[in-house]
């Protein structure tokens, strides 16, 4: 594939975020570290471009043919590296008409495709501009401060960044100038983290998650995701503490003196306001948390709804809260279990059909789930595709697929959108539960996603053809 076709297939898919400002596309280094897709790279900087005018993908001239689709697929379906079962499903999105199946109504873990359903559930729960806040709050001489879930928070904020998150200095500058103001020299620090409760676990998930830098122990109160530097894979076992002794030091050096050591305490109902700040919009954090396939940042959404639900913010009632979201939006929940928000469980379970469901409301405009198509990695250019289609058989899909990915131990997945060569834009799902290994079953699904960019597959006529 040329350069250029590449270029222009990535316009005609950024078209369809037209309506939520210009797309990008962002480069990074990604993490191929099981069990999860996740990056644990630097905030991403965007390249922004314009999109076209127009979307041909989406103009009323038929659909492509099942019967040839089905015959170009066979091979690749059929490789062994995907393991023993493929489960898998294409449609035509200007349809919604299904071109293709693979055992469609089997079930899968979905690993981090999953995060496309956390995401269409933050965005119609939530709202694209909401944001998530880190506060203080005082009572006399003590001091709160108060995690609502920011898991970007950041110790210092790179003018490069994007998108720009808040951070503990700020929030330690504003303060301290608060209490200046107030006439309040010294005071005890305490820390809340009562946004979110239950079990640091997941049912499903396993103790190296934490130990390996997969994520963090889940915490309202996190800064740089709870790692021991920024920019690095390794976690803190206690993220809000790590947050509350950096606060301390700033606060300090901007002038109030912190007496003793920062203790868990919730917060009093009648403490006062005194600082904030917020994170980028919640549009913003989907984006990134699909284009890096962050784990930590998926469930501190999914704990977000919960709260905004009314529900104590566990794992067990984000989950509910997404299904509920997305049952709302007329996603298709036949066959879907959630335990977590962001994929890391094997009891997690989905059909082609969910994911699906996602990407063609996307895709066919729903202005609300615009960022999700903003935030899909790009084949060979951006987040966890960023350094996949390099081969023979999978060059022609760089710069062509869209896609989110999902990794576990055993699992595959790729789930994303395609303009074949006729110009039919195509949403795909492909779910590999027996995967012998990533390195071998990630080129066997690109492939599949190749096959369909490269697919000129005829013309059936559809309504008014």
């Amino acid at each position: 594939m040329t350069v250029r076709r590449a270029a222009l297939a990535i316009g005609v898919l950024s078209v369809l975020v037209a309506g939520a400002g210009a797309a990008y596309v962002t480069v990074l280094a990604p993490s191929s570290k099981p069990p999860s897709a996740s990056s644990p790279a630097s905030t991403p900087t965007p390249t922004t471009t314009q999109p076209p005018p127009a979307l041909a993908a989406l103009t009323d001239r038929g659909q492509p043919s099942p019967r040839l689709l089905a015959k170009l697929l066979a091979k690749p379906a059929a490789a062994a590296a995907l393991g023993d079962r493929l489960i898998g499903e294409v449609e035509d999105v200007r349809t919604g008409k299904v071109l293709w199946r693979h055992d469609a109504a089997g079930e899968s873990p979905p690993a981090s495709t999953t995060k496309l359903l956390t995401a269409t559930a933050a965005l119609t729960t939530l709202g694209p501009n909401a944001r998530l806040e880190t506060s203080t709050v005082r009572r006399k001489n003590t001091l709160w401060l108060v995690g609502g879930g920011d898991v970007t928070l950041a110790k210092t904020s790179p003018k490069s960044a994007y998108p720009r998150p808040a951070t503990i200095t700020s929030l330690a500058s504003r303060t301290a100038s608060v209490l200046e103001a107030a006439g309040v020299a010294k005071v005890r620090l305490d820390y809340d983290t009562s946004a979110e409760t239950g079990p640091e676990l997941a049912p499903g998930w396993s103790p190296t998650y934490f130990t390996e830098g997969d994520i963090a122990p889940p915490s309202a109160l996190e800064l740089d995701e709870g790692r021991t530097a920024p920019n690095q894979i390794s976690r803190v076992s206690d993220p809000s503490q790590q947050a509350a002794e950096v606060f301390a030091t700033d606060l300090s050096r901007d002038g109030v003196t912190v007496i003793g050591e920062p203790a868990h305490v919730t917060a009093p109902a009648g403490a006062r306001p005194v600082a904030r700040v917020q994170s980028p919009t919640i549009a913003q954090l989907v984006q990134q948390m699909l284009t890096n396939s962050d784990d930590d940042l998926a469930e501190a959404l999914g704990r977000a709804i919960a709260r905004k639900d009314g529900l104590p913010p566990t794992f067990a009632n984000a989950a509910k809260g997404i299904l509920a979201a997305d049952r709302a939006a007329g996603i298709d929940l036949a066959g879907v279990t959630l335990v977590d928000a962001s994929g890391l469980s094997h009891a997690d379970r989905m059909r082609p059909a969910a994911l699906l469901d996602v990407l063609r409301l996307a895709a066919q405009g729903d202005k609300a789930l615009a960022p999700i198509l903003e935030g899909l990695p790009v084949a060979g250019f951006s987040g966890t595709l960023a350094t996949r289609y390099r081969t023979a058989a999978t060059r022609g899909g760089a710069g062509v697929v869209r896609a989110k990915t999902g990794t576990l131990t055993g699992v595959s997945a790729l789930a994303g959108l395609v303009a074949d060569r006729s110009g039919d834009l195509l949403a795909f799902a492909l779910l590999a539960p027996e995967a012998p290994s990533a390195e071998v079953t990630e080129p066997a699904l690109d492939r599949i996603a190749t096959e369909l960019a490269g697919c000129g597959c005829g013309r059936e006529a559809g309504p008014g053809a």
